[in-house]
């Protein structure tokens, strides 16, 4: 540490055994020593007459204590975290059936309206948690490649639109903005995957004409395909499965106070010392009052006391006005 010496128009004055000096204090003076040398002047020569050390680094800085509170999250901030994530559901996708040829939505059929109750509750769940909000209700309607291609189209869309009211009647505070349907036209693609899992007979050759023709000629291959057989079969056991309005999917958006997020993370840097780590985490927006304390303490504990006077005076405003206080008058 560097040594502080009388300086030459500076005299310490009082009796013989006892002196006083101020002189201002510094950062460097965490700890002080205190010694004389004595030297016997008058003599015509100079004496040295030995040093003695009267006290060894006693304490002078004594470190304020930092008083910081945790940051309460306040949904007017939200941000997006995570965009568009899709509800899970017990067993991931819902589906709702129709009846052959129908857009009727029939509750007490195949197991609708518990599949219908499933997709209000994963709602009425999102809408209760502020950290949540909905992003979308996607329904897509197929009907099954059995029959005119126009009649499909028109038979899809019906039914995705039968489904939206429902969904709407249930939680009126949705809007026809909060859906996005879409008709997928004739289900191939969902008989396209049933038959590839399936052992039916003459399976590979109905994969096939499913990959390699298009519209009704695609149809009318199937139907004479082994002289129908394997267009009965699938009549049977997978066209039932495909009459239906296909998948509903619920989508979300994941929200966090990013403000709330970073002051509790510089906090705990706070408790553990690590002050210009926390300053860093509060660099995200110094306009939010919810920092100025955090960011008060930061400075007076890196010793930079103007600027953490600056901070708490500004606090005084706020919701941790008592915190900024008992700082403050730590430096007054």
């Amino acid at each position: 540490n560097p040594r502080w010496a009388l300086s030459s128009p500076q005299v310490m004055e009082g009796t013989p055994d006892r002196y006083f000096a101020s002189f201002p204090y510094e950062g460097w003076m965490r700890q002080a020593s205190l010694g004389y040398t004595r030297q016997v002047v008058g003599c015509g020569c100079d004496c040295y007459d030995g040093s003695t050390v009267v006290a060894e680094n006693l304490p002078v800085y004594t470190a304020p204590i930092p008083h910081i509170s945790e940051s309460i999250v306040e949904p007017a901030r939200y941000e997006v975290a995570d965009a568009h994530r899709r509800w899970a559901f017990e067993g991931d996708e819902i589906k709702v059936f129709f009846p052959v040829s129908k857009t009727d939505l029939l509750l007490t059929e195949y197991g609708n309206q518990a599949a219908l109750d499933r997709i209000i509750a994963g709602i009425r769940q999102i809408g209760d948690l502020d950290s949540l909000r909905l992003n979308g209700v996607e329904i897509t309607g197929f009907a099954s490649p059995e029959g005119r291609e126009g009649f499909n189209v028109t038979l899809g869309k019906g039914r995705v639109e039968s489904l939206r009211n429902y969904i709407r009647s249930r939680v009126p505070e949705l809007s026809d903005d909060d859906f996005e349907l879409i008709n997928g036209e004739e289900n191939w693609s969902g008989l396209r995957r049933l038959v590839a899992a399936s052992d039916m007979p003459f399976r590979q050759e109905v994969l096939d004409i499913i990959d390699g023709e298009t519209g009704d000629a695609r149809k009318e291959s199937l139907r004479r395909l082994e002289g129908g057989r394997p267009y009965a079969y699938m009549l049977r056991h997978f066209y039932p499965e495909l009459r239906n309005a296909s998948y509903i999917a619920v989508y979300f958006d994941v929200l966090r106070d990013f403000g709330a997020d970073a002051i509790n993370a510089a906090n705990t840097a706070i408790r553990s010392g690590d002050y210009a780590y926390a300053l860093s985490l509060l660099e995200h927006d110094r306009e939010d009052s919810r920092t100025w304390n955090s960011r008060g303490v930061c400075c007076m504990m890196l010793e930079r006391e103007d600027e953490a006077i600056e901070w708490f005076e500004k606090a005084l405003t706020t919701d941790q006005a008592s915190e900024a206080r008992r700082n403050l008058e730590q430096l007054k």
